[in-house]
């Protein structure tokens, strides 16, 4: 059994730390706790009038992030966005709902962890987009995303109460339609929470002149872009002096969702999620404990009505449960502590019923891709903020995981060597995998005055591979095309000895703005990330790519840089009683990646980026914004998966916001001259066509972004 060894480096940061304590000690007898108080300099918190905002015009809550510095989306379907931070997306990027790590259990990816809660039922999102904690998770690379639901609401001492909030939306691209229900019963102690959303869409159209192929499409229609999705959850809760005990159930059903950059779609993902929740405060601090269970039914194939490939059902079954403990312990009065442990076990099947072809090649038997697919995780961390002046304060933590990982003997839809030389292959093999990870974070912040405030270090963050990356096995090209998800159309196959991931992150964070926090403010974010053992994908196996088409890649380990910069302010313009106050908001982000072993980009990098807003409030009930949104060509582009370069583009979007304490109306006009773009993270396009077939689609066509859209929605509170 293999031996970490982590011991020496926690110790020295907790010497550390302790020393400087020791030292300013004697000055502090008047501050307080305030490692919980200091909020990270690259952190984001959206709830309130931001978190309304966010939910304009979109049903999906991944690209509700999309005005946070440092964070774009990987293109999904209409509801399964990926949130990509610092150029680490998809499994890289710790994504959290209501405390749950959810995973994707499909070979593309589509039931992604943030397509289970609706935006409607989205009670407060925090992103770190630089350095986070280890006890905000492990297994991952880059920044935490952390979606908490509405939150439970009492009634007075010795009083009920009985409230409600129902929501509807309509937008013209597609014929979008959304509606919301939201009910709660409550005592002084105990809540009861129902909440319902439903949203539906054709395939939408891009701007100017979209027309990559007949098909039957008529227009600048996106193939594959329609959905269908209803997300529930019923949430108990019970208050008594300190402590808190919440309970939620969740059920999701989606019978249908097209993914424009994928080869199928899918017929419907059915999910129930339990989770459980305790928090209570004691005299030696907090305690936290969570228990969770997600049951995923879910099932792909080919329903778009523009895709000319035969039918080929694809289904995968998963089982997730979680548990964490943490504690939150004041040492003294300027140092705090936390630790705690976590535990995630994991359970997947993914297999494809046989389909008759004329050429026979899925039939008589039924493809196992991946076989009783297990993962389970075991960490343990701490950490330790201490503020060692008034002005200066630093926080250092450790976090060890054992990954386990195992999956079962395969079988191809036949016994034609197209099948059986690698299904033979990977049976032979041993599948189980055990790796030993540890984390790091260690960082200071520096707050001058109430003007300045500063952050910089360092983390070392580990991902083990997920099963597709260790288990999916088949070269035969029709197999591998449909174990993708990344959205570039190339087929995958995975290597059983993949090492894991080991990101090492170099941090700087300023903040400045005057001392009220409302005339003015501006935030940059300079970062270098190597990752060790980055796993990124090369040709074969043993067949060379070709250029400008797809091809059948394997993942191996590589080493890679990514380096970059965020930027984000406002300033106040002024006001008059007439026009009211306004504002000019702006954030720019620039990330570049690199493939240091291969010497190429990284995939999927999104280009130079910003946008710049005029806000207009009026009162304490109206807000006007006038936003463009320019983003730059993508040249950068990695040419062992063939990518497609996009060109630069600019966008003008207008919105307007009537929010009372009872109602809200949004309206507004989404890329108001009708520009034909292309998605720098959107993908191939494959909405049309033989898309069963390697290279039976042309390569070369991005997916196009949304044409002009009109939108309205209302929400009424009772």
């Amino acid at each position: 059994m293999k031996t970490v060894k982590i011991t020496p480096i926690a110790f020295v940061a907790s010497m550390m730390l302790t020393s400087a304590y020791a030292q300013n000690s004697s000055s502090l007898d008047t501050l307080v706790v305030t490692g919980v108080q200091d909020v990270p300099a690259t952190q984001t918190t959206l709830s309130g009038f931001q978190l309304n905002q966010s939910r304009v015009n979109t049903n999906n809550t991944a690209a509700m992030l999309l005005n946070i510095p440092g964070v774009n989306m990987y293109t999904g379907g209409g509801v399964s966005g990926l949130p990509a931070i610092h150029g680490l997306a998809d499994d890289r990027v710790k994504t959290k709902v209501d405390g749950m790590d959810l995973l994707a259990s499909c070979p593309n990816h589509m039931n992604a962890p943030l397509s289970y809660i609706s935006p409607s039922n989205v009670g407060s999102i925090k992103v770190i987009t630089g350095l986070s904690p280890v006890s905000a998770g492990g297994d991952s690379l880059g920044g935490i995303v952390s979606v908490q639901s509405l939150p439970p609401v009492f009634a007075n001492k010795g009083e009920t109460l009985q409230q409600g909030e129902v929501g509807a939306a309509y937008s013209s691209n597609g014929n979008a339609i959304a509606g919301n229900l939201n009910l709660t019963a409550a005592g002084d102690e105990f809540s009861a929470n129902y909440t319902v959303d439903s949203a539906k869409a054709n395939n939408y159209t891009a701007g100017g002149n979209f027309k990559p192929a007949a098909n039957g499409l008529s227009g600048n229609t996106v193939g594959a872009s329609k959905y269908t999705a209803t997300n529930q959850q019923l949430s108990l809760a019970w208050q008594k002096e300190n402590h808190l005990v919440e309970l939620k159930a969740g059920y999701q059903f989606i019978p249908f969702e097209g993914y424009a950059n994928q080869r199928m779609d899918m017929t419907k993902n059915q999910s129930t999620q339990f989770n459980l929740k305790y928090t209570g405060k004691y005299d030696w601090g907090t305690l936290e404990a969570q228990a969770y269970n997600q049951m995923v039914n879910h099932q792909m194939d080919d329903n778009t009505g523009a895709r000319t490939s035969p039918s080929m059902p694809m289904l995968a079954t998963s089982s997730t449960n979680g548990a964490m403990v943490k504690g939150t312990l004041p040492l003294s009065e300027t140092q705090l502590a936390r630790m705690g442990a976590e535990w995630q076990g994991y359970l997947l099947n993914d297999w494809w019923p046989p389909s008759y072809t004329p050429s026979k090649m899925m039939w008589p038997n039924t493809f196992q891709n991946i076989t009783n697919g297990t993962r389970d995780r075991l960490g343990l961390f701490g950490e330790i903020e201490q503020q060692w002046t008034k002005e200066w304060m630093g926080m250092a933590g450790v976090r060890v995981e054992q990954v386990g990982a195992n999956a079962g003997n395969v079988q191809g839809y036949n016994n034609m060597p197209a099948y059986a030389l690698n299904a033979n292959a990977f049976n032979a093999k041993t599948h189980a995998q055990t790796d030993y990870n540890w984390d790091l974070t260690a960082l200071t912040r520096y707050k001058t005055d109430s003007t300045q405030n500063y952050e910089a270090g360092y983390s070392r963050k580990t991902r083990s591979p997920n099963l597709y990356e260790r288990y999916s096995w088949s070269a035969f090209p029709m197999a591998a095309v449909m174990n993708n998800f990344v959205g570039d159309g190339n087929g995958y196959v995975g290597q059983i000895t993949l090492a894991p991931e080991v990101a090492n992150t170099f941090s700087l964070a300023t903040d400045w703005h005057d001392a009220n926090q409302e005339a003015w403010s501006f935030k940059t974010n300079p970062y270098y990330t190597y990752v060790s053992n980055y796993i990124d994908a090369i040709c074969g196996p043993g067949v060379p790519c070709k250029a400008k088409q797809f091809n059948v890649l394997q993942y191996a380990n590589q080493n890679a840089q990514l380096f970059g910069i965020d930027l984000s302010g406002n300033v106040a313009l002024g006001k008059s009683p007439q026009l009211g106050r306004f504002q000019l908001t702006g954030l720019a982000s620039y990330t570049r990646g690199q493939n240091v072993t291969a010497g190429t980009n990284l995939y999927n990098i999104m280009p130079l980026n910003g946008t710049i807003g005029l806000v207009q409030s009026i009162g304490a009930n109206w807000t006007n914004t006038l936003q463009g949104q320019f983003v730059a060509a993508k040249t950068n582009v990695n040419t062992v998966r063939n990518e497609i370069a996009t060109g630069g583009y600019s966008l003008y979007n207008l919105r307007s916001t009537y929010d009372d304490k009872k109602y809200r109306v949004n309206f507004g006009i989404e890329n108001l001259f009708n520009k034909l773009y292309a998605l720098p993270q959107g993908g191939v396009y494959l909405g049309q066509g033989n898309t069963m077939s390697m290279n039976g689609v042309p390569w070369g066509t991005a997916v196009a972004g949304m044409g002009r859209t009109y939108y309205v929605s209302a929400s009424l509170k009772f």
